[in-house]
């Protein structure tokens, strides 16, 4: 296993979140648990490009842990911000996102309690991640791009289902998206190596899971120098779900229907053109390079990470049910405990969104109780 740091009761954090109710909820808890004279930055995100700036001042301000409070997509810009340099700061993610898969293979939960004592507390490692090139662009890959019908599922969703149903959401798409199959002709390069396939889906992976706790590569590593590739055979609608059952439990040893590889370098060429989810969000690819990039990111992982270190068990579907608090609970919750917070300063200049005023209003809390 690559070095670890454990984190110190001086250490420089930057929060990046986005300012809405169910963030503020988790985000009062991060909070009041900061180790006291840790310094604190708060980034509160509403478009995009505010990200990549957020970052870029964090560096500049020279802190020690990035925290990303939000789902695989929001960590999957937070790494494009990083790269391709990729400097030496740390990686932690509060999961308030939908999927929240990548977390999943670090072993953070969604508990709020258990995510905020991992994200303070836990150690950090080196991880991989993919570059990936097509015709048009370079772009990074941090979980799963998952193709084919599940690629699908990810077009298909949108804000408001995910808001609705959460982890959910991916799982009744699925349904819709396994009546529909599209059979495509998949040209796949494993470090050299030419495979001709007919297939209905596709995922080329770095972490585990998807969907919110689906196990489609249940022996991947983030930290071995290689991607992991599941290809799933043109079936009968009724035979996709049996799969999708069998992964679920474990039950994968099915050569005649799924098939799997693993490399360094993938390189894909489909035709038609496969609608992708690439750690959760939509895109269409038809020729791309997916390439490993060994120990690349510093990330914190909580307690018996399953994708870090030794293969171990075969991963098995399972989803976090968790009642998050409310706002109001966060910010009463924040004058009854006696952890010494942090000094928090904000990230950014304009307005007060509701959740971040309901962050620092909780922090006034704790500083008060405090002195």
């Amino acid at each position: 296993m690559p070095s670890a740091t454990m984190p110190s009761a001086t250490m420089h954090l930057a929060i990046l979140y986005n300012p809405n109710a169910d963030t503020a909820a988790g985000m009062g808890e991060l909070v009041q648990r900061l180790p006291g004279g840790s310094p604190c930055r708060l980034y509160p995100l509403t478009e995009p490009l505010h990200l990549a700036e957020a970052v870029a001042r964090a560096l500049d301000e020279g802190v020690d842990r990035l925290v990303v409070a939000g789902g695989d997509g929001t960590v999957n810009q937070v790494v494009a911000a990083l790269a391709p340099d990729f400097p030496a700061v740390e990686v932690a993610i509060l999961p308030l996102g939908t999927g929240n898969d990548f977390a999943r293979s670090l072993g953070i939960e969604k508990d709020i309690e258990q995510a905020v004592e991992a994200v303070l507390g836990g150690e950090a490692v080196a991880v991989d991640v993919v570059r990936m090139t097509t015709p048009e662009r370079e772009s990074w890959l941090v979980n799963v791009a998952n193709g084919g019908f599940g690629g699908r599922v990810a077009s298909d969703l949108s804000h408001q289902d995910k808001g609705r149903w959460g982890p959910l959401a991916y799982w009744m798409s699925s349904i819709s998206a396994l009546t529909k199959v599209v059979t495509y002709e998949v040209e796949l390069t494993v470090d050299g190596e030419r495979h001709e396939l007919t297939a209905s889906g596709l995922a080329v992976a770095n972490g585990r899971f998807v969907g919110g706790g689906f196990p489609v590569a249940p022996t991947a590593r983030l930290d071995d120098g290689l991607i992991d590739v599941t290809v799933v055979d043109v079936l009968p609608t009724f035979d996709l779900m049996a799969v999708g059952v069998d992964f679920a439990l474990g039950r994968d040893q099915q050569t005649d229907r799924v098939h799997t590889y693993r490399g360094g370098e993938i390189r894909i060429h489909s035709n038609p053109s496969l609608p992708f989810s690439v750690d959760g969000e939509p895109t269409q690819i038809f020729d791309a390079t997916f390439e490993a990039v060994r120990g690349a990111l510093h990330v914190v992982h909580g307690p018996n990470p399953p994708a870090i270190g030794s293969r171990g068990e075969r991963a098995t579907g399972w989803r976090y049910d968790v009642d998050w608090p409310s706002a109001e609970v966060a910010s009463a919750e924040a004058t009854s405990g006696d952890v010494v917070p942090a000094d928090v300063g904000r990230g950014t200049p304009e307005g007060e969104p509701a959740a971040e005023a309901e962050l620092e209003r909780a922090a006034r809390k704790a500083a008060v109780r405090s002195e």
